[in-house]
């Protein structure tokens, strides 16, 4: 890499392969529960054309406890794979390394712990505890202040 690139390349360039599509793919996971907002300055969840349904959901809300639980398995998933790939470091400080500015950070961050309060108050209608269970661990790991 060159000492002239871009300053978001040289900030990301320490960390691992892969990460920035693991942060792509848990953003866009997060959008679907945020009505397919932007989360993070990453693009906005757009379920596809031919399935009216899907986006209506998407679009209203009309979230199953199913839809939380398969999202944050995903979510999940995507956060194990940064934690392995990149050992010892915050969430905030790769977001940083990634190039998010703080309000991009910010916006990510809170997006994580709305999700796992609407994990942890929807196992009482069908979201697994265990996967409520692990997004909080994975956070806390990860150095994320969670909602109380």
């Amino acid at each position: 890499m060159s000492v002239s690139a871009p300053a978001v390349q040289v900030s990301a360039a320490r960390l691992a392969n892969g990460t920035e599509g693991l942060l792509r793919q848990t953003a866009a996971h997060l959008s679907k529960m945020q009505r397919g907002a932007s989360v993070g300055g990453f693009p906005g969840f757009e379920p596809p054309d031919d399935d009216e349904k899907y986006r209506r959901r998407i679009k209203e809300q009309h979230l199953t406890a199913q839809d939380v639980n398969d999202w944050v398995k995903e979510i999940n998933n995507f956060l194990r794979q940064i934690i392995k790939n990149n050992p010892r470091m915050s969430l905030e400080e790769i977001l940083q390394k990634q190039g998010l500015t703080p309000s991009q950070t910010e916006n990510l961050l809170d997006a994580l712990r709305d999700t796992e309060v609407t994990a942890r108050g929807m196992q009482n209608y069908g979201v697994a505890p265990e996967t409520a269970a692990t997004l909080r661990t994975l956070l806390e790991t990860l150095g994320v202040a969670l909602w109380l």
